[in-house]
């Protein structure tokens, strides 16, 4: 019985062996590579002269992302006006190959493929929009095909296109919801820091969700939310600690965001007394308050100095 599974598991291991086919050898180091180093320090010198002789004139540029099939690939000339309108454009702006990755020399046998060789650059786009701040920066993965002449003759790069759907919302004058000074929802905050300011646990939490996520601007950067649980035993220790003496609202609106769910933002001056020593403390929190669609409370976010009562 053994002899007979040792000799299927070889026969096995000889169809696996067998399905196999080579199809170009791949290199760590290769001239094909240093061409697209070259590329990079052409495009951070925005020197359209040494882009020029490393770019093919029969060039084809390409997104990975493109869904249009009629879509015309980038020219030569495109591609150099692309270099200069980065510099023109952006702040800040360069290309390098990633501190955690390598390119990849691929020299193909297929027929489709050895008319060059294939680099697989993982780089590192840096770019600041100059009118709009906003950050282009980001992880991207380059195909590049050298040609025999040793000039890049095609391209195809997959990145993160939001950053510059943002750009054209950027420059324009976009509406995005409304602010109200008096709503429900407000109406709903005040009664939930008054109920905190007069220890009344019956109403503290009256219109909160009990999936409720509970966060603050002291907590670790990657800690997770805390439960609606977590936040009672919280209220609860702070006020073994201190007893409230007022609570007063200094600027409170609710915003009725498109883009996201419904938050109360408001200001308050809150004034404490320290039991261990009788100190008085004054100091500001903010809070944010975001409702759903049935007018309850989903997320509790506060953000005030931890060092004022200490």
């Amino acid at each position: 019985m053994n002899q007979t599974i040792n000799i299927a598991l070889i026969f096995f291991s000889l169809a696996l062996f067998a399905q196999k086919k080579k199809n170009g050898e791949i290199y760590i180091k290769h001239p094909s590579i240093d061409v697209i180093f070259q590329l990079h320090d052409a495009m951070n010198a925005n020197d359209s002269i040494v882009l020029d002789k490393l770019i093919a004139d029969d060039f084809k540029g390409v997104s990975g992302e493109q869904m249009n099939p009629d879509a015309e690939p980038q020219t030569k000339a495109e591609f150099i006006q692309t270099v200069k309108n980065l510099h023109t454009n952006t702040r800040y702006f360069s290309v390098k190959h990633t501190d955690n990755g390598y390119p990849d020399a691929v020299e193909y046998k297929d027929e489709s493929f050895s008319n060059g060789t294939w680099v697989y650059s993982w780089e590192y786009w840096t770019a600041v929009g100059a009118t709009t701040g906003i950050d282009y920066s980001q992880p991207r993965h380059t195909q590049y095909v050298v040609n025999k002449r040793n000039q890049i003759a095609y391209s195809r790069t997959y990145f993160n296109q939001s950053p510059y759907s943002e750009t054209w919302k950027s420059q324009n004058e976009l509406i995005d919801g409304r602010i109200y000074s008096h709503h429900e929802n407000i109406n709903k905050v005040r009664k939930f820091i008054k109920a905190f300011q007069f220890d009344d646990d019956e109403n503290l939490f009256t219109d909160f969700s009990e999936n409720v996520r509970v966060d603050a601007i002291f907590n670790d950067w990657d800690a997770d939310p805390m439960t609606l649980d977590d936040f009672k035993e919280g209220i609860k220790g702070f006020k073994s600690n201190y007893k409230i003496v007022n609570m007063r609202n200094v600027w409170i609106k609710y915003y009725e965001f498109d883009a996201q769910r419904n938050t109360v933002q408001s200001w308050w001056r809150v004034e404490v007394t320290r039991k261990s020593d009788q100190k008085n403390i004054v100091f500001p929190v903010m809070f944010n308050h975001t409702f759903n669609d049935d007018g309850e409370i989903v997320r509790h976010f506060e953000s005030w100095d931890r060092s004022k009562i200490q």
